[in-house]
């Protein structure tokens, strides 16, 4: 009995070491990668300052500009003229439409 169970045990070691020599599965995902830096702190410091003071680096959320010019706000005559006009040269198209139907002279009273 003791023979089987020295056996055991060393055939356990054995299948350890073997494992543990090639590592193998997720034990070596991901790979190592090497990062040594090239730059001291004090040049990333520096980089980190010139690039908040070009307005390169934000934080928190953002105010996006302005969709409108800054004026009077145009009437509803001006803004129901320039709907006429994208209508009429087709730049209103909206849906899934994959093309704009054009009348011809036959088709002027479905239109």
């Amino acid at each position: 009995m003791k023979t089987l169970i020295s056996a055991a045990v060393l055939s356990m070691t054995m299948m350890g070491a073997a494992y543990a020599a090639d590592p193998s599965g997720e034990l070596d995902y991901p790979p190592v990668q090497n990062t040594a830096s090239t730059v001291s702190r004090a040049q990333v410091q520096a980089e980190l300052q010139a690039a908040k003071a070009a307005g390169q680096v934000t934080f928190g959320e953002l105010e996006q500009p302005a969709a409108y010019a800054a004026g009077p706000a145009p009437t509803r005559a001006e803004v129901r003229a320039d709907a006429h006009a994208a209508r009429d040269n087709g730049a209103d198209a909206f849906g899934e439409l994959d093309y704009q139907a054009s009348f011809g002279p036959a088709d002027a009273s479905r239109g």
